[in-house]
């Protein structure tokens, strides 16, 4: 299996879109589902992030919507590999199973849904098992302090929040 190296930063990004993501849909259960995809449009597109990944990894093309992935769970002491390392290393079907998983949320966005149901629970779910199992444990623990308060869909305002645009990698609008 081919490893690819992805910089620090760039985790950084993918970690803190995908937590918006999970925190997102979370709080959409209690708004309408036009106005969770009118918050969408501010940000960028999940078909945007998994471009970025695609180009700048040079992954195939492939069928997300018929091929299956797995994800391989990261052990905690990968946190002691960046200490070192600013450059880390995935395998392909790690950063694949993630472009999967922003096309099934844009299709979810892009869905005339008008509740939240069972499998965007599982959508949910899945994002948040990814991030967290498999990202997290790559992000040094004050890095991974500040993305925990990143801003979401329908967050309260009162509380101090990490906007996206902070971490978006510079070369993410060069593609």
């Amino acid at each position: 299996m081919k490893n690819i190296k992805i910089k620090y930063n760039q985790l950084l990004f993918l970690y803190a879109y995908l937590r918006l993501i999970d925190l997102s849909l979370d709080r959409s259960k209690w708004t309408t589902w036009k106005e969770f995809q009118d918050y969408f449009k501010n940000i960028p597109a999940p078909s945007s992030v998994a471009q970025y990944l695609i180009y700048n990894f040079q992954l195939p093309e492939t069928d997300y919507k018929n091929f299956s992935f797995s994800s391989e769970e990261k052990l905690w002491t990968n946190r002691l590999r960046t200490v070192f390392f600013k450059t880390l290393y995935f395998r392909k079907n790690d950063i694949l199973y993630c472009c999967k998983l922003l096309y099934d949320f844009d299709s979810l966005l892009n869905s005339d849904n008008e509740t939240y149901h069972l499998d965007i629970e599982k959508l949910r779910l899945n994002i948040a098992k990814y991030y967290s199992r498999v990202l997290g444990r790559m992000i040094l623990w004050k890095d991974l302090d500040k993305l925990m308060i990143i801003e979401h869909f329908f967050q309260n305002e009162n509380f101090d929040h990490l906007n996206l645009n902070d971490v978006i990698p510079d070369d993410f609008y060069n593609i």
